[in-house]
Protein backbone atom coordinates (compact mmCIF):
# COMPACT_ATOMS: atom_id res chain seq x y z
CA UNK A 1 0.00 0.00 0.00
CA UNK A 2 1.41 3.36 -0.90
CA UNK A 3 1.78 6.29 1.11
CA UNK A 4 -0.19 8.32 -0.69
CA UNK A 5 -3.05 5.56 -0.51
CA UNK A 6 -2.52 5.68 3.73
CA UNK A 7 -2.57 9.30 3.87
CA UNK A 8 -5.89 9.88 1.74
CA UNK A 9 -7.60 6.94 3.74
CA UNK A 10 -6.51 8.64 7.24
CA UNK A 11 -8.27 11.69 5.81
CA UNK A 12 -11.19 10.23 4.85
CA UNK A 13 -11.43 8.60 7.97
CA UNK A 14 -10.75 12.24 9.67
CA UNK A 15 -13.51 13.64 7.39
CA UNK A 16 -15.48 10.77 8.27
CA UNK A 17 -15.40 11.53 12.07
CA UNK A 18 -15.23 15.55 11.77
CA UNK A 19 -18.62 14.86 9.49
CA UNK A 20 -20.24 12.57 12.38
CA UNK A 21 -18.90 14.70 14.88
CA UNK A 22 -20.34 17.78 13.04
CA UNK A 23 -23.98 15.60 12.82
CA UNK A 24 -24.12 14.88 16.39
CA UNK A 25 -23.09 18.35 17.44
CA UNK A 26 -25.98 19.79 14.58
CA UNK A 27 -28.71 16.70 15.83
CA UNK A 28 -27.97 17.62 19.69
CA UNK A 29 -28.00 21.74 18.67
CA UNK A 30 -31.13 21.23 17.35
CA UNK A 31 -32.44 19.18 20.15
CA UNK A 32 -31.79 22.00 22.37
CA UNK A 33 -33.32 24.37 20.30
CA UNK A 34 -36.51 22.06 20.59
CA UNK A 35 -36.50 22.09 24.18
CA UNK A 36 -35.57 25.75 24.22
CA UNK A 37 -38.96 25.88 22.07
CA UNK A 38 -40.86 23.63 24.13
CA UNK A 39 -39.71 25.30 27.32
CA UNK A 40 -40.68 29.17 25.98
CA UNK A 41 -44.09 27.59 24.54
CA UNK A 42 -44.91 26.17 27.92
CA UNK A 43 -44.11 29.65 29.36
CA UNK A 44 -46.29 30.76 26.28
CA UNK A 45 -49.12 28.89 27.08
CA UNK A 46 -48.75 29.45 30.76
CA UNK A 47 -48.34 32.96 30.71
CA UNK A 48 -51.95 33.20 28.42
CA UNK A 49 -53.69 30.65 30.61
CA UNK A 50 -52.87 33.64 33.67
CA UNK A 51 -53.85 36.04 31.37
CA UNK A 52 -56.89 34.54 30.56
CA UNK A 53 -57.59 33.66 34.51
CA UNK A 54 -56.55 37.22 35.36
CA UNK A 55 -59.00 38.55 32.46
CA UNK A 56 -61.70 36.70 33.79
CA UNK A 57 -60.90 38.27 37.45
CA UNK A 58 -60.68 41.41 36.69
CA UNK A 59 -64.14 40.94 34.91
CA UNK A 60 -65.59 39.42 38.27
CA UNK A 61 -63.62 42.47 39.81
CA UNK A 62 -65.21 45.15 37.23
CA UNK A 63 -68.96 43.35 38.23
CA UNK A 64 -68.23 43.41 41.99
CA UNK A 65 -67.44 47.39 41.81
CA UNK A 66 -70.45 48.09 39.43
CA UNK A 67 -72.49 45.72 41.77
CA UNK A 68 -71.30 47.91 45.05
CA UNK A 69 -71.07 50.83 42.98
CA UNK A 70 -75.06 50.34 42.64
CA UNK A 71 -75.52 49.33 46.67
CA UNK A 72 -73.66 52.58 47.08
CA UNK A 73 -76.10 54.56 45.13
CA UNK A 74 -79.09 52.96 47.09
CA UNK A 75 -77.29 53.55 50.62
CA UNK A 76 -76.98 55.85 49.38
CA UNK A 77 -80.88 57.01 48.52
CA UNK A 78 -81.30 55.57 51.68
CA UNK A 79 -79.11 57.51 53.75
CA UNK A 80 -80.99 60.60 52.14
CA UNK A 81 -84.10 59.66 52.44
CA UNK A 82 -83.43 58.34 56.29
CA UNK A 83 -82.01 61.81 56.80
CA UNK A 84 -85.37 63.31 55.80
CA UNK A 85 -87.57 60.93 57.78
CA UNK A 86 -85.20 61.76 60.75
CA UNK A 87 -85.50 65.60 60.32
CA UNK A 88 -89.34 65.10 60.15
CA UNK A 89 -89.40 62.98 63.54
CA UNK A 90 -87.17 65.74 65.04
CA UNK A 91 -89.79 68.18 64.18
CA UNK A 92 -92.50 66.25 65.05
CA UNK A 93 -91.00 65.51 68.59
CA UNK A 94 -89.70 68.97 68.74
CA UNK A 95 -93.53 69.96 68.59
CA UNK A 96 -94.52 66.81 70.99
CA UNK A 97 -92.60 68.07 73.18
CA UNK A 98 -93.92 71.78 73.15
CA UNK A 99 -97.69 69.87 72.95
CA UNK A 100 -96.48 67.87 76.07
CA UNK A 101 -95.36 70.86 78.27
CA UNK A 102 -98.93 72.89 77.23
CA UNK A 103 -100.51 69.89 78.56
CA UNK A 104 -98.02 69.62 81.69
CA UNK A 105 -98.92 73.61 82.40
CA UNK A 106 -102.85 72.97 81.29
CA UNK A 107 -102.66 69.66 84.04
CA UNK A 108 -100.88 72.20 86.82
CA UNK A 109 -103.26 74.68 86.40
CA UNK A 110 -106.40 71.89 86.94
CA UNK A 111 -104.46 69.94 89.75
CA UNK A 112 -104.19 73.59 91.26
CA UNK A 113 -107.97 74.34 90.09
CA UNK A 114 -108.94 70.93 91.95
CA UNK A 115 -107.27 71.51 95.40
CA UNK A 116 -109.17 74.61 95.14
CA UNK A 117 -112.02 73.11 94.55
CA UNK A 118 -111.27 70.33 97.60
CA UNK A 119 -110.82 72.95 99.91
CA UNK A 120 -113.92 74.77 99.20
CA UNK A 121 -115.53 71.11 99.09
CA UNK A 122 -114.27 70.89 102.66
CA UNK A 123 -115.13 74.37 103.96
CA UNK A 124 -118.60 73.60 102.26
CA UNK A 125 -118.78 70.24 104.36
CA UNK A 126 -117.64 72.11 107.15
CA UNK A 127 -120.70 74.58 106.89
CA UNK A 128 -122.86 72.26 106.37
CA UNK A 129 -121.98 69.86 109.01
CA UNK A 130 -122.29 73.81 111.05
CA UNK A 131 -125.35 74.43 109.90
CA UNK A 132 -126.76 71.02 110.55
CA UNK A 133 -125.92 70.96 113.83
CA UNK A 134 -127.36 74.29 114.02
CA UNK A 135 -130.55 73.30 112.72
CA UNK A 136 -130.63 69.91 114.97
CA UNK A 137 -130.02 72.66 118.07
CA UNK A 138 -133.28 74.80 116.92
CA UNK A 139 -135.08 71.98 116.28
CA UNK A 140 -134.30 70.41 119.56
CA UNK A 141 -135.43 74.04 121.13
CA UNK A 142 -138.62 74.33 119.06
CA UNK A 143 -139.49 70.78 120.34
CA UNK A 144 -138.82 71.89 123.76
CA UNK A 145 -140.75 75.24 123.37
CA UNK A 146 -143.55 73.21 121.86
CA UNK A 147 -143.71 70.91 124.89
CA UNK A 148 -143.78 73.92 126.96
CA UNK A 149 -146.52 75.54 124.62
CA UNK A 150 -148.47 72.30 125.43
CA UNK A 151 -147.55 72.15 129.28
CA UNK A 152 -148.94 75.89 129.50
CA UNK A 153 -152.10 75.11 127.28
CA UNK A 154 -153.09 72.87 129.70
CA UNK A 155 -152.56 74.31 132.98
CA UNK A 156 -154.32 77.12 131.61
CA UNK A 157 -156.83 74.98 130.79
CA UNK A 158 -157.20 73.60 133.70
CA UNK A 159 -157.47 77.13 135.63
CA UNK A 160 -160.41 77.83 133.27
CA UNK A 161 -162.12 74.63 134.28
CA UNK A 162 -161.48 75.37 137.96
CA UNK A 163 -162.84 79.03 138.00
CA UNK A 164 -165.45 78.54 135.35
CA UNK A 165 -164.20 81.53 133.34
CA UNK A 166 -166.25 81.56 129.98
CA UNK A 167 -164.03 82.57 127.72
CA UNK A 168 -164.99 84.07 123.92
CA UNK A 169 -163.19 82.13 121.33
CA UNK A 170 -161.63 84.42 118.89
CA UNK A 171 -162.75 83.56 114.95
CA UNK A 172 -160.50 84.35 112.19
CA UNK A 173 -162.49 85.60 109.18
CA UNK A 174 -160.99 83.88 106.21
CA UNK A 175 -162.35 84.81 102.65
CA UNK A 176 -162.15 81.62 100.85
CA UNK A 177 -163.46 83.26 97.86
CA UNK A 178 -160.40 85.09 97.48
CA UNK A 179 -157.10 82.31 98.54
CA UNK A 180 -154.31 84.04 99.47
CA UNK A 181 -151.84 83.18 96.49
CA UNK A 182 -148.26 80.90 97.42
CA UNK A 183 -145.31 83.52 98.13
CA UNK A 184 -142.28 82.75 95.69
CA UNK A 185 -139.50 80.89 97.16
CA UNK A 186 -136.22 82.98 96.85
CA UNK A 187 -133.01 81.28 97.62
CA UNK A 188 -129.57 82.59 97.37
CA UNK A 189 -126.38 80.45 96.20
CA UNK A 190 -124.06 78.91 98.59
CA UNK A 191 -121.52 77.49 96.02
CA UNK A 192 -121.12 77.02 92.18
CA UNK A 193 -119.13 73.72 90.99
CA UNK A 194 -118.72 74.38 87.16
CA UNK A 195 -116.55 71.08 87.10
CA UNK A 196 -120.17 69.20 87.75
CA UNK A 197 -122.86 71.28 86.64
CA UNK A 198 -124.61 71.80 89.93
CA UNK A 199 -125.07 74.70 92.80
CA UNK A 200 -125.50 74.63 96.37
CA UNK A 201 -128.44 76.87 97.86
CA UNK A 202 -129.29 77.92 101.72
CA UNK A 203 -133.09 76.74 101.40
CA UNK A 204 -133.90 72.91 102.28
CA UNK A 205 -136.46 71.59 103.94
CA UNK A 206 -136.96 73.95 106.73
CA UNK A 207 -138.48 75.87 103.54
CA UNK A 208 -140.51 72.68 101.91
CA UNK A 209 -138.04 72.73 99.07
CA UNK A 210 -138.78 69.16 97.28
CA UNK A 211 -136.56 67.30 94.95
CA UNK A 212 -137.63 68.07 91.58
CA UNK A 213 -138.37 71.93 92.17
CA UNK A 214 -137.02 74.08 89.85
CA UNK A 215 -135.34 77.47 90.34
CA UNK A 216 -134.81 80.41 88.10
CA UNK A 217 -131.17 81.68 88.67
CA UNK A 218 -130.84 85.32 88.78
CA UNK A 219 -128.05 88.29 88.71
CA UNK A 220 -129.71 91.62 89.65
CA UNK A 221 -132.34 91.39 86.70
CA UNK A 222 -129.81 89.03 84.19
CA UNK A 223 -131.45 85.46 83.88
CA UNK A 224 -128.88 83.32 83.92
CA UNK A 225 -130.57 79.93 83.56
CA UNK A 226 -132.53 77.26 85.44
CA UNK A 227 -131.50 74.85 87.69
CA UNK A 228 -133.42 71.45 88.96
CA UNK A 229 -132.96 69.98 92.72
CA UNK A 230 -131.88 66.71 93.08
CA UNK A 231 -130.56 66.56 96.53
CA UNK A 232 -132.71 68.11 99.93
CA UNK A 233 -131.07 68.85 103.18
CA UNK A 234 -132.47 70.23 106.27
CA UNK A 235 -131.18 73.72 105.45
CA UNK A 236 -129.75 73.46 102.16
CA UNK A 237 -130.58 72.07 98.80
CA UNK A 238 -128.42 70.87 95.90
CA UNK A 239 -129.81 71.44 91.87
CA UNK A 240 -128.13 70.07 88.72
CA UNK A 241 -128.14 73.29 86.49
CA UNK A 242 -129.93 72.48 83.56
CA UNK A 243 -128.38 72.47 79.32
CA UNK A 244 -128.84 76.04 78.32
CA UNK A 245 -127.83 77.87 81.71
CA UNK A 246 -124.78 79.80 81.67
CA UNK A 247 -122.69 78.52 84.17
CA UNK A 248 -119.94 80.45 83.60
CA UNK A 249 -121.16 83.19 85.22
CA UNK A 250 -123.22 81.85 88.44
CA UNK A 251 -121.43 83.05 91.22
CA UNK A 252 -121.77 82.65 94.82
CA UNK A 253 -124.81 85.36 96.11
CA UNK A 254 -127.05 84.91 92.80
CA UNK A 255 -130.87 84.98 93.85
CA UNK A 256 -132.57 81.65 93.15
CA UNK A 257 -136.26 81.87 92.26
CA UNK A 258 -139.22 79.32 92.23
CA UNK A 259 -140.21 78.60 88.68
CA UNK A 260 -143.79 79.33 87.95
Amino acid sequence: MSKTFKIALVLLIAVSVVSAAMAVIGFMGKEREYMKRLIVEDKLAMTLKGKRAIEKELETVKSAKEQSEAKITKLEEKLKSATADMNDIRQKGEAAIAELETKNTELAKIKVDLDTEKKEKLIISKKLDSLQSDYDKTKREAIRLSNEKMDLEKRMLELREKQSVSLDKIVVNTNEDSPAQKPVMQGKILVVNKEYSFIVTDIGQDKNVQKGMKFDVMDGAKFLGQAEVDKVYDTMSSAAVLAGARINDMKKGNVIVESR
